[in-house]
């Protein structure tokens, strides 16, 4: 379920964070604490920021908030036990994936210039999309102003 949750929209993560808190609220204890690693993990990369996309501010909330809840329900201890741990794992995923880009810049530099390439077209993309956003609101702006 977490693995869809940061797949999906923002409405079918809501019903998943939903589903979260009320199963942790009806378990007990003991079970909570063998699921907790699955339900903190999409709950954590929405909090610290590390989906990979855009989350609406609402759902930011609900997700500190099932997170609060789960706390609650393990423990303080268990919880941070459990979060560190979270931590840890992607930190050492993040730096394992910049060194293997590391090596490939070094072992394959045609590859390295068209994934650059890649990205710096993204980028002016991203960039245009930003100033023509700007530009639209100027200018409605402008014409509600004139009305």
């Amino acid at each position: 379920m977490g693995k869809i949750a940061l797949q999906m929209e923002a409405v079918q993560m809501k019903i998943i964070f939903n589903c979260f808190s009320k199963i942790s609220s009806q378990i007990s204890r003991d079970d909570c604490l063998h699921y907790v690693p699955e339900i903190l993990l999409p709950l954590y990369k929405v909090c610290e920021g590390f989906s990979g996309k855009v989350i609406p501010d609402d759902i930011k909330q609900l997700a500190e908030e099932v997170r609060e809840t789960i706390k609650n329900t393990i423990g303080i201890q268990n919880f941070v036990q459990v979060y560190s741990e979270i931590r840890k794992n992607l930190k050492v995923k993040r730096d394992k994936r910049k060194q293997e880009e590391k090596v490939m810049a070094v072992v394959n530099t045609m590859r390295n210039a068209k994934r650059k390439l890649r990205i710096a077209a993204k980028h002016r993309a991203n960039k245009k999309r930003k100033i023509m956003t700007m530009k639209m609101g100027r200018w409605v702006h402008q014409k509600q102003r004139t009305m």
